[in-house]
């Protein structure tokens, strides 16, 4: 018994270092980049980049009407436009992943877990450009924690190029740093209304609602869940904690999201069974080649709001009464 008590830890030993050299702040980004550099190699043998092909390199010329993006994406997208497609996508998808591990470190979330996040894997395979929102959304919280209002709007400027996703956040936010946060976006907006033209929300707005995937039920019993979810926020102590609140409850009600958005939500710290949770409609659609699988996603955000609201609950305080939270 004593043989076998003695002999348990040096059967560990190597696991142990192993994965203490994993989890050292100081091998993570090195083995980041060798798999992202394998995935990458990866997706470049394989026949992906559908999305990008058909529409984010025609917006990347100069198309600003080819997408259902609004047409100031086109901004964040010109470069790639002075390649090939298929060198453009990967292109893409190196800057990609290499903004999800900077993003990640800003909202408190994990790289390796966006990275091996089968939505993230998924915007990937796609060429979508989900990954502006994103980096609009890492941008404006360290800045907001920085004490940078200016500088949080460039970040609101890049997360409207998704407002299905981030509009309840881009509220949050300039709330937090008040006006001076809507002069980047404010010269945004003039520059588009002199490049594009007065009406082009209108133009815009008339194709866009065509991105509804779910059905016309949905369109309506979406927004009323997610304005009733968005309630919670109220309740919950912490900037980060209500930001990430905002965007889970966004996730589980916008009906206009792909499910691939969803990796937003791995930016930001989760537990371990909030991460598994999100492969069982990938293995599902997998075995039964049923895509309706997919809305089981919406067990992810919403097991993070019911976290959130347990871990981080505050009674309701009236505002004239409440003190400025920071983080």
């Amino acid at each position: 018994m004593a043989a076998s008590q003695t002999a348990t830890p040096k059967r560990f030993t190597k696991l142990k270092r192993a994965w203490a050299v994993l989890s050292s702040p100081r091998q993570q980004p090195i083995i980041y980049a060798e798999i992202a550099l394998l995935v990458l190699g990866g997706l470049a043998l394989l026949p992906g980049g559908f999305d990008y092909q058909g529409y984010f390199h025609r917006l990347a010329q100069g198309c600003e009407a080819c997408t259902y993006n609004p047409y100031f994406s086109e901004w964040f997208m010109f470069p790639l436009g002075v390649f090939a497609w298929r060198v453009g996508y990967l292109v893409l998808c190196g800057l990609t992943m290499a903004i999800a591990y900077w993003s990640a470190r800003r909202l408190g979330g994990k790289p390796f877990v966006v990275l091996t996040s089968p939505t993230f894997l998924w915007i990937l395979w796609l060429g979508q450009i989900d990954i502006i929102a994103a980096f609009g959304l890492a941008i404006a919280w360290w800045n907001t924690q920085r004490g940078k209002p200016i500088w949080v709007g460039l970040g609101l400027l890049m997360m409207a190029t998704k407002p299905q996703l981030a509009a309840f956040a881009i509220i949050a936010l300039v709330l937090w740093n008040g006006w001076k946060s809507l002069i980047i976006p404010a010269a945004g907006a003039a520059l588009s209304f002199v490049i594009y033209g007065l009406d082009w929300p209108v133009r815009w707005l008339s194709y866009t609602p065509q991105t509804m995937f779910a059905g016309d039920a949905w369109f309506y019993i979406a927004p009323t869940w997610l304005l009733i979810g968005l309630l919670g926020v109220f309740f919950i102590k912490g900037r980060q904690h209500q930001l990430q609140y905002v965007i889970a409850a966004t996730l589980a009600g916008a009906p206009y999201l792909g499910a691939y958005s969803f990796f937003t939500l791995t930016l930001f710290p989760l537990r371990w069974w909030e991460i598994l949770v999100a492969y069982a409609p990938f293995a599902m659609m997998g075995i039964t080649g049923d895509q309706w699988w997919l809305g089981l996603l919406l067990a992810q955000p919403l097991m993070v709001m019911g976290r959130l609201l347990y871990e981080n609950y505050r009674p309701l305080v009236l505002p004239k009464t409440a003190s400025a939270e920071q983080t």
